[in-house]
């Protein structure tokens, strides 16, 4: 409740600022850093504000609850002094937890379901024995009579176990092809099976190669059940005549006379000296060549592509717009339109300290010149833009 601080009577609504100091089972005086204060209700309940605790709540661990104080001010009311009551809790929402004199909880259920000693702890024992529920376990081996499996009864007649065994590994048999990725790297070994145990397997065999595959044999070894190429086959195979390879090699050289009146007869057409060699000449027509490509290659194609033939104007727009064409920084269509300011463009302050030169179009100045009084130009600002 907040009352006036002179007449301790009157009730005072909508303050602000307050200061609250807080001290925790007999602690120091520690101010709140950030109250929370709110006015209930300023018409129906004035004067009354609520504080929310949300500071220095957690009691110490050998504690099970202790008084805190709270002294809150406000430059316009009474100073009000509350002691609140913090306790630690002993139970959980809608149930209660039985703890003996040792600190034991006896637990009925966990997440709404019910317990057995069995079902806490670490590790759960087995429980050695013949009734329900219970193993047979000597020195930690479970001793078994199997009567089922799957839900199917042994045939304990022949003492034997049946088992169906439709997957491995998650994968049902016969369920595809048996691929290079069934086995594991190195898993078939020369070593996996017995001696001619693939014997009976290739006589059998049509032994056919397929198109495309390639035999390696060891050097001395031999293919039994092949023909072997006589010389005329050879000479086929290789595309020889009918005639030894020697002895075609032998008319060749009969015919150098006649190559030899072809070449004098190429010299005389190209004006060669007698007895110039042909490969001479054709290494300088090869060279001529080479020499007429490096110019024609950089060419405009002809008649496809005569727009890479610049026009007029494209001539005339490089020539304007060249960069440094008169002077460094100065092209020749800036220098154009400073010439054209200068001797066809207004003029004023001629007379004074500054002369200007207006462009032909008089929309700027294109020459701001700094003159003395002689006319003298002493510094000037171009705008060729």
């Amino acid at each position: 409740m907040a009352v006036d601080s002179s007449d301790l009577v009157t009730r005072k609504t909508g303050l602000t600022l307050f200061t609250v100091y807080r001290s925790r089972n007999g602690g120091a005086a520690t101010v709140y850093t950030t109250p929370t204060i709110t006015e209930l209700s300023a018409a129906n309940m004035p004067g009354v504000y609520s504080l929310l605790i949300d500071e220095d709540t957690t009691i110490a661990s050998t504690s099970d609850a202790e008084e805190q104080v709270l002294h809150i001010t406000q430059a316009s009311m009474a100073p009000v002094t509350r002691v609140i009551e913090l306790f630690r809790r002993d139970t959980t929402t809608g149930r209660t937890a039985t703890v003996d004199a040792n600190g034991r909880v006896d637990i009925g259920s966990i997440g709404g379901t019910a317990q057995t000693a069995r079902d806490i702890g670490a590790s759960v024992l087995i429980s050695s024995g013949t009734g329900t529920g219970q193993l047979s376990v000597t020195a930690g081996v479970v001793s078994a009579n199997t009567t089922q499996i799957a839900g199917s009864a042994v045939n304990t007649a022949s003492a034997q176990i049946g088992v169906n065994v439709v997957s491995a590994a998650g994968t049902a048999w016969n369920s595809g092809a048996i691929t290079s990725n069934t086995f594991a790297a190195g898993a078939i070994t020369a070593a996996k099976f017995a001696a001619n145990a693939l014997d009976a397997v290739w006589s059998t065999a049509t032994r056919v190669l397929t198109a495309g595959t390639n035999i390696v044999l060891a050097k001395g070894t031999g293919i039994t059940g092949f023909n072997d190429l006589d010389a005329p086959g050879v000479r086929t195979a290789v595309g020889l005549a009918s005639a030894n390879l020697d002895t075609q090699l032998s008319a060749l050289s009969g015919n150098d006379t006649t190559i030899n009146n072809n070449v004098l007869a190429v010299n005389t057409k190209l004006g060669a000296p007698a007895g110039a060699s042909v490969s001479a000449d054709i290494g300088a027509v090869k060279a001529d060549t080479g020499a007429i490509k490096a110019k024609t290659d950089n060419l405009p194609a002809a008649p496809a592509a005569v727009g890479d033939i610049p026009t007029a104007n494209q001539n005339a727009d490089a020539l304007l717009d060249r960069a440094s064409g008169i002077e460094p920084g100065l092209t020749p269509r800036q220098g154009f339109r400073l010439w054209s300011a200068a001797l066809l463009g207004k003029a004023n302050g001629l007379g004074s300290g500054t002369a200007i030169f207006r462009d032909t179009n008089d929309t700027k100045d294109r020459i701001n010149a700094s003159v003395d009084q002689d006319g003298n130009r002493l510094a000037i600002i171009l705008d060729p833009s």
